[in-house]
């Protein structure tokens, strides 16, 4: 299937056989934006309003786009490593506000409602200044792959809302450059830490998105392989497996970045790991049960390909500190 957007219509050809009603599904974004803090009326919205996976992923895409705000204060304060956590799902829902990696996972959560498969990603970008230098061992944003009647595509919502323009914020605007965006033109700006997600035949490397801007799209012409048989494999995994297959990835792709797999993993656990969250939020024990079980995983992953040492130790003191905050919670 071709996607593309024709901006500027009522009704827009996705595809020869699907046309989507763009003005419709915008109300339907509108609608689902009033709920301030129900994360289920939102989906059983989209899920009676809209009849296909396209106009479900469209959806999802204006109503974070469109309705939800970057919060550059909160963006200071976590380059300042004042704030390590990620937001929750219901504060995120009534605040309206966040950052990537806030907009990436209500946008895989939704289409996890929606039984859509999708896939939340991270790795590096370079925002909109193509020469901005790459921090090597920082993964510094994170985006969406989403599969569409048996396709998978790529999409940034968080890039759909920023606009900068002389530093200041364009509320009005919506880009939907970023929604079923090419993976050539994709990978201009974004290297995802596992390379599967590139959806590209001759992937590119880690030093080329770093140094060469431009020159992957000028020599990478081949086609997006058609249904990638190992992200639809880990799709039926639990997301802890999923995580783990993904860590491994990064790990084995991007060996000048340090901890590449460690790196990736904390990402998505930060929430067990800042103390500031265990004195305001409620964690349960199967918090900690699921961060173990990814420690070890990836502990043993190390162990198994002569990892370094380091990270062997760094995985063995992690487990331990959890092991003993999980039984705190049991007393």
């Amino acid at each position: 299937m071709t996607v593309s957007l024709l901006h500027g219509q009522d009704k827009v050809l996705i595809s020869p056989v699907e046309v989507i009603d763009t003005a419709r599904l915008n109300k339907i974004a509108g609608l689902a934006a009033k709920e301030e803090r129900s994360l289920k009326k939102v989906v059983r919205l989209m899920q009676d309003s809209c009849k296909t996976e396209l106009e479900r992923v469209y959806t999802i895409y204006t109503y974070i786009a469109g309705y939800y705000k970057y919060d550059l204060n909160r963006l200071k304060l976590i380059y300042k490593r004042e704030i390590k956590r990620e937001l929750y799902l219901s504060e995120v829902i009534k605040k309206k506000k966040g950052v990537c990696g806030d907009f990436s996972n209500l946008f895989a959560t939704l289409c996890d409602s929606l039984d859509i498969g999708c896939y939340r990603v991270s790795g590096y970008s370079r925002n909109f200044n193509l020469f901005h230098p790459v921090r090597k061992n920082y993964y510094n944003h994170s985006w969406n792959v989403v599969r569409v009647d048996g396709n998978w595509y790529l999409l940034d919502v968080t890039f759909g809302m920023q606009h900068f323009t002389k530093k200041k914020f364009d509320k009005e605007r919506i880009d939907y450059e970023f929604l079923f965006t090419d993976p050539i033109t994709f990978g201009i700006r974004h290297l995802p830490a596992d390379p599967g997600f590139q959806l590209v035949t001759r992937q590119r490397s880690y030093t080329d998105f770093r140094y060469h801007h431009f020159l992957w799209r000028i020599s990478n012409t081949q086609e997006t392989p058609p249904g990638d048989s190992i992200l639809n494999k880990r799709l039926a995994k639990d997301w802890k497996d999923q995580l783990l297959e993904e860590a491994f990835a990064a790990q084995a792709f991007n060996k000048k970045v340090k901890g590449a797999g460690l790196k990736l993993l904390e990402v998505r656990i930060n929430k067990v790991l800042d103390k500031k969250t265990k004195r305001k939020q409620l964690l349960k024990k199967q918090d900690y049960e699921d961060a173990i079980y990814l420690y070890q995983g990836l502990q043993h992953n190390l162990i198994e390909n002569k990892g370094k040492k380091k990270y062997i130790r760094y995985t063995t003191y992690r487990i331990l500190k959890l092991k003993q905050e999980r039984d705190k919670l049991k007393k």
